[in-house]
């Protein structure tokens, strides 16, 4: 940007010449200064967040709410660093940390934990710190020592949780916590304590570890620990690369894709499908629209017919992992469950990149047999996997969820 307004007088000429509207970036860069200030603020927030609360137990990482985090150093640099605490307790009520939660399904080394982390989770909301905190401390030790390649839990001696490009997995983020976190306890302590020592709480050195503030601790430290363990399941411990600065040629090509993709945005409408009118109610892919969101959900639907796992793999959303691990998690999550035929309910786009599509699966799992309505939600997608209008050339359409029965 600092770039751009430089050599401002030379370019918006240049954009016009082109057909470019540059009346928006004409405004964009008479804030210019306002928006550099910003984002300087912007990228000090973890740091700062971490000075001042990293020695009590909690550190600034991906998912956490920037507004919470910016009131707390508000606070605590005004002096009242406990009244910031427990703003920060206070956040970490049983709806927050549901959904945080739920995030942690994305790390495929804790799915086989959810299940006692949601058990601790029914502890935690009906205030039984007792017995939701020595769980939660012994899911964030198996999860790091699963995915460390030296073997070293969360708690272990010189444990490194450094990671490229991380808000949370440096010096002052997770190598700090685990320091906090491994103090020995030696002696027995009956007074309430503020944070999660490992050691003095399993072995019943701690015994006043049964209040809110050490339990939200750890539920912090477990939704931080969740952004080494994406960088590590997915071999980018290493920082990627620095990229290439753009050439100007390549910024004018940014530009002018960039108002072809306002074009179409503006340009888009919503279809309206009549079922069983419009398209057919079912058949072979090639009767659909070729394109459209209802022949990829009537792919994927054909292949599971036909047990062909490695393919419908390639209709879902995790591009991170190789297709022939993803082919092998389908078959885990699809095999027992025969799809005998499928009839399209409904279709309605929802955005232009998004489309719902209702489904009705009859199938077989077992002894069982029945019938169920699906919900399909299908992405447009670029390359990369990000977002972009359906009209735009070269855009595929995936499917955001994994539809089960």
């Amino acid at each position: 940007m600092q770039a751009f307004k430089t050599a401002s007088p030379v370019i918006l000429p240049l954009l016009k010449l082109l057909g470019v509207n540059a009346s928006q970036t004409e405004e964009a860069l008479t804030q210019f200064e306002e928006l550099q200030q910003a984002i300087e603020e912007m990228a000090g927030i973890p740091d700062r967040f971490n000075d001042l609360f990293a020695d009590r137990g909690w550190i600034m990482y991906d998912l956490m709410n920037l507004d919470v985090a910016k009131a707390a150093i508000a606070k605590a640099e005004a002096g009242n660093v406990d009244e910031a605490e427990e703003d920060l307790v206070d956040y970490y009520d049983a709806e927050t940390v549901r959904w945080q939660l739920l995030t942690m399904t994305g790390v495929e080394a804790f799915r086989a934990r959810m299940s006692l982390a949601e058990k601790a989770l029914g502890d935690y909301e009906e205030q039984r710190y007792h017995a939701s905190v020595p769980v939660v401390l012994a899911l964030l030790d198996g999860l790091v020592n699963e995915l460390h390649e030296r073997r070293r839990g969360f708690f272990s001696e010189n444990v490194d949780l450094q990671a490229g490009d991380s808000i949370a997995a440096h010096e002052k983020g997770l190598n700090a916590l685990t320091k906090i976190f491994q103090k020995g306890r030696y002696k027995t302590t009956t007074e309430q304590i503020k944070l999660p020592y490992r050691n003095g709480i399993l072995h019943g050195m701690d015994v006043g570890y049964d209040n809110k503030m050490v339990a939200a601790k750890c539920w912090a430290a477990l939704f931080a620990v969740r952004d080494w363990a994406v960088k590590a399941e997915g071999g980018l411990i290493e920082a990627p690369p620095p990229k290439p600065e753009k050439s100007w040629s390549d910024l004018f090509r940014q530009i002018r894709e960039t108002e072809e993709d306002k074009k179409r945005l503006q340009a888009w409408t919503p279809r309206q499908l009549a079922v069983g009118k419009d398209i057919p109610i079912t058949g072979e892919p090639a009767t659909f629209a070729e394109g459209s969101p209802e022949r990829t959900v009537v792919e994927f639907l054909s292949y599971w017919k036909a047990k062909n796992y490695g393919r419908m793999a390639e209709y879902l959303p995790d591009t991170l992992r190789p297709i022939r691990k993803a082919a092998g998690e389908v078959r885990d999550v699809y095999a027992s469950t025969i799809l005998n035929r499928f009839e399209i309910d409904q279709i309605n786009d929802k955005a232009p990149a998004l489309s719902i599509i209702q489904v009705r699966l009859w199938f077989c799992r077992h002894d069982d047999s029945g019938d169920r309505v699906v919900e399909f939600r299908v992405l447009s997608q670029d390359a990369e996997g990000n977002p972009v209008v359906r009209t735009k050339p070269g855009a595929k359409w995936r499917l955001a969820i994994w539809p089960t029965l």
